[in-house]
């Protein structure tokens, strides 16, 4: 797929949702997706939480099992 085809089917659309996403997308990919401080201590948390063994882990299995069934 073209840039060309892309911006035709933008011009196409008028559904705001579709715009809105493709919108979010494009400003995540330029700027880079970036975590806020509260984000990276809920991470540093469940890290430590995980290697002190009071975090929970899941088999990759289970979470494509998981995954499927939620897309399903």
């Amino acid at each position: 797929m073209t840039k060309l085809e892309l911006i035709k089917m933008l011009l196409n659309t008028d559904e705001i949702s579709v715009l809105a996403k493709i919108k979010a997308l494009l400003e995540t990919e330029q700027t880079g997706a970036s975590l806020t401080e509260e984000e990276y201590r809920l991470i540093d948390k469940r890290r430590e939480n995980y290697l002190n063994g009071k975090g929970k882990s899941l088999s990759w299995e289970h979470v494509k099992e998981k995954a499927l069934k939620d897309i399903s």
